[in-house]
């Protein structure tokens, strides 16, 4: 995959793609963390080149630090974020976005979802019904205009 610059990387920003590359094993790790961390929701890192097309193609777990409403809410300590970010200085990988599970509740991001998101990343959302995993989506965050706004994103599995 051809490295992209960083000049152009606002010009294919998540938000103008129409699909993301995720591989199975990661689409395999979110639905099984989304069962593990039931009823409350799991959330992780989406990990992956900094290349285009965006291709993640690995998943780290992170705890969920949201002191309340564990069960409809998510927060990655920004310790952990920052560490991760170090770990992958230099090494042509990136966070390229998160995954979040939604305990009883579609796959679909929500008012904080859209109120804590980031343009750059994408977003994948596993809604887990009774412990098992339904329905699994992937979102970016448009901010064009000043009007935010999450738009799917079709996974091509990989």
């Amino acid at each position: 995959m051809k490295e992209e610059p960083a000049r152009d990387r606002e010009a294919s920003r998540p938000g103008e793609a129409t699909s993301v590359q995720i591989t199975k094993s990661v689409v395999e790790a979110i639905k099984r963390h989304g069962r593990e961390t039931y009823p409350d929701e799991g959330c992780g890192f989406l990990l992956g080149p900094d290349a285009t097309p965006r291709r993640i193609d690995e998943f780290r777990a992170a705890q969920n630090i949201e002191a309340e409403d564990r069960d409809m809410r998510y927060r990655v300590d920004p310790a952990e974020t920052l560490g991760l970010t170090k770990e992958l200085s230099g090494s042509g990988r990136e966070i390229l976005g998160f995954y979040h599970s939604h305990p009883d509740h579609p796959a679909r991001p929500s008012v904080t979802d859209l109120d804590r998101g980031f343009t750059w990343y994408t977003y994948v959302i596993v809604a887990v019904e009774k412990g098992r995993p339904v329905d699994l989506r992937a979102w970016s965050l448009d901010d064009r205009d000043g009007r935010r706004t999450f738009r799917e994103v079709e996974i091509e599995l990989v």
